[in-house]
């Protein structure tokens, strides 16, 4: 099971929300007419099923990019927040914010409330540093040149869309598939190899199946666009 998290509020959860917490960590659905209810691990996992299934719609529309790009950032972001959460989620948040957290909970004084996670990138630089070394089995992150690079691309080329100002923007794609790739490679890393994260069991056929299906349709794509044009 997963570790259990500290949740940043004041008063403590009930009973009633302690159950809802686990039912949403194991990916089990609330129905729930009122309200969107999600949690760590499906949110991260549904991001991967969104940024396979737009993966395979660019063949025949390019501009499922741009979903591709913001789906498989929200993915890899959540994996990291996992990796790091530790069952405390202090790692997870800006370095300001952690300490007045804990600042606040050493003192016994109410528990800061406004929270925020760090930046995509500060996360992955936590990622590779000793920061994501605190189980015994944990190992962190040695990426390859390009795996930076492509890092950085994505980060920027999702910036980009969330913060779109009026002008044309133009792509080329034949460098998409190979960043999306090493992408996911980053984020199997975290999911399997980082020894950091406890996945439900009712999730790991899913997880998979999601990963599969993204790096099956970026190598197809990849390949698709090596291939000299049609006349």
């Amino acid at each position: 099971m997963p570790a259990e998290y500290v949740h940043f509020h004041d008063e403590p959860l009930d009973e009633e929300e302690r159950q809802l917490m686990k039912e949403l960590d194991a990916g089990e659905w609330v129905s729930d007419p009122d309200f969107l209810r999600t949690g760590p691990f499906v949110e991260t996992i549904s991001a991967l099923e969104v940024a396979a299934d737009e993966l395979a719609r660019t063949r025949t529309d390019s501009y499922r990019w741009k979903w591709v790009i913001l789906a498989l950032h929200s993915a890899l972001q959540g994996m990291m927040a996992l990796a790091l959460e530790g069952g405390n989620g202090l790692r997870v948040l800006k370095p300001k914010d952690a300490k007045r957290w804990l600042d606040a909970y050493e003192s016994g004084a109410p528990l800061p409330a406004d929270l925020e996670m760090d930046s995509f990138l500060n996360l992955y630089e936590k990622i590779k540093s000793e920061t994501l070394r605190f189980y015994v089995t944990s190992k962190k992150l040695t990426p390859e040149e390009i795996q930076e690079k492509s890092i950085k691309d994505l980060n920027r080329l999702r910036n980009q869309f969330i913060h779109f100002t009026p002008c044309t923007l133009s792509l080329i794609l034949n460098g998409l598939p190979e960043m999306t790739l090493d992408c996911l490679n980053i984020a199997r890393f975290l999911a399997y190899d980082s020894g950091n994260i406890d996945w439900p069991e009712e999730l790991v056929e899913r997880l998979e199946k999601a990963f599969r299906a993204a790096a099956q349709a970026a190598r197809e794509i990849k390949e698709a666009y090596a291939l000299p044009p049609q006349v």
